[in-house]
């Protein structure tokens, strides 16, 4: 495997215990005691957001897909809103953040257990931010940052309350991932309230490792933003005022147990391993920090080969016109593989589906939703065949969602 000259920086930072840190430029900082020295990514490629790259398609042939019809009954009714949060060789849980449901089904999709702490009580959630279902222990963490900004943890049994821990003052978690059997890696999201102000270390250093038994900090990942990016943007009005516009993607996403750190406020794309090393994978361009020309990117799906990632390019005045004219405010769309082995970049026309959320699954696997009314009417107009068709004859509208799990194997990236 192609190393890019990575080993020299990281070595170096090991071996004088720095840290890395981002500037608005796109270079590593690497902090020695108390003086910051600036170095060029060397050997990493730059990866032109704006270009075109030769069209390859990551096709799968219908044997490697898997169709798990999730039970439905009178108590277990998961809706539009609900989404698969976790995926192992034996359970599948899902939440429906709005009515605040958790659902934990086995691998074949029958119900194990299901439990709703929504309120207001020292037991509840006010909101479910993110989870993590720790399978060893048999327990689920909720993020709760609309209610004291605390975690709370269930026993994923039968729902028993059994504890709760605060997130460290002045945090904003807005992101919550299983690391290991010990350890959570939360995620600072960026809050522009004057209460969380760019020296905050919470916001400068957002990603901070916690205790699974206490909540307590056990150490934070060696990587900060002088400077965060906002997901807002205030655009003056030809015809008068101000219009808020917001942007969102997938940045920091787990895959098996490596972990992908594109964060909003940085240029670099990471990889995170179990042995907490991040490993600069390749810098973008335009900037995070170009506002004139707004490239959102977002991770779409790793395997142990390719990164998989989708980018959203936006034109100031074409999005205030949309406004005008009462249209939903779409970017130009782009899909793109990185090839972690060689460093080529491909334009991707037919490339892995996944829904779009927080999911920890195992590595090379990717998840997706099927709704059943949809289902039923792809089925009366003919739009369905293989599996799928055989599944879709089964089910009511009103049935709970189908889940189509996708194991990207080896052979597919040769």
């Amino acid at each position: 495997m192609k190393q890019f000259g990575l080993v020299s920086i990281i070595a170096c930072c090991l071996f004088l215990q720095g840290c890395f840190n981002i500037n608005p430029k796109g270079n590593v900082e690497i902090s020695l005691q108390d003086t910051i020295v600036s170095v060029p990514f060397q050997g990493v490629p730059t990866i032109d957001l704006t270009k075109k790259y030769p069209v390859k398609d990551f096709l799968v042939d219908e044997n490697d897909k898997e169709f798990i019809p999730l039970e439905t009954t009178k108590d277990v009714l998961a809706d539009k809103d609900f989404r698969v949060r976790y995926i192992s060789d034996n359970y599948i849980v899902g939440v429906n953040g709005e009515r605040g449901d958790i659902f934990i089904f086995d691998r074949n999709g029958k119900i194990v257990s299901h439990f709703n702490h929504k309120g207001n009580s020292g037991i509840d959630y006010l909101s479910i931010n993110s989870i993590v279902f720790d399978e060893k222990r048999e327990e689920i963490f909720v993020a709760d940052y609309l209610l004291k900004n605390r975690c709370a943890v269930y026993s994923s049994i039968d729902g028993k309350f059994l504890r709760q821990f605060y997130f460290p003052p002045k945090s904003w978690i807005t992101e919550l991932y299983n690391f290991d059997d010990e350890t959570l890696l939360a995620y600072n999201g960026h809050h522009e309230s004057e209460n969380y102000s760019a020296d905050e270390i919470n916001q400068r250093m957002p990603f901070v490792f916690l205790s699974k038994k206490d909540g307590s900090i056990l150490s934070r990942l060696d990587i900060s933003f002088p400077k965060r990016v906002s997901d807002k943007y205030r655009l003056r009005i030809p015809s008068g005022g101000i219009m808020v516009f917001g942007v969102s993607a997938a940045n920091n996403v787990k895959y098996g147990q490596d972990f992908i750190i594109a964060d909003r406020s940085s240029d670099t794309i990471f990889l995170l391993t179990q042995d907490k090393n991040l490993t600069p994978l390749f810098v973008r361009t335009p900037s995070v920090f170009d506002e004139k020309n707004l490239v959102v990117m977002g991770i779409h799906f790793k395997t142990d080969r390719y990164l998989f990632f989708n980018t959203f390019t936006y034109d100031w005045n074409e999005i205030i016109a949309q406004y005008e004219r009462g249209q939903p405010k779409q970017g130009l769309s782009n899909y793109f593989a990185y090839d972690m082995y060689t460093g080529q970049v491909f334009s991707v026309e037919e490339g892995p589906t996944i829904i779009r959320s927080n999911i920890d699954a195992p590595k090379n696997t990717t998840v997706y939703q099927w709704l059943s009314d949809v289902l039923v009417e792809d089925l009366k107009n003919g739009k369905l065949d293989g599996k799928l068709k055989l599944i879709a004859e089964t089910l009511d509208e009103e049935d709970n969602p189908v889940v189509e799990l996708t194991k990207y194997l080896p052979r597919f990236f040769n």
